[in-house]
């Protein structure tokens, strides 16, 4: 069965970008300017920091292991944005 991984990705509404965030996994935090690109950043760099933080991860990551990785995105906006 695969770990799953939580991934947190907001919009950045200064910056114009999403910026993608984990305490799954110790480093992430990488920006794109949609969800598509955010996602494929996170794919990309997500093996190497769990390989080099893999000390920080309890419990360690197995050679071989699998994972899911879930990106829950969140976007601020008010009630006339809303309706």
């Amino acid at each position: 069965m695969a770990k799953k991984l939580l991934v947190t990705a907001m919009w950045d509404q200064d910056a114009e970008v999403w910026v993608a965030t984990s305490d799954d996994i110790p480093g992430l935090a990488t920006e794109a300017h949609t969800l598509d690109r955010l996602l494929e950043r996170v794919v990309a760099v997500a093996p190497e920091l769990l390989d080099d933080n893999a000390h920080l991860i309890d419990p360690k990551p197995q050679p071989g292991e699998t994972f899911d990785i879930c990106i829950m995105s969140q976007v601020t906006m008010t009630a006339s944005q809303a309706a």
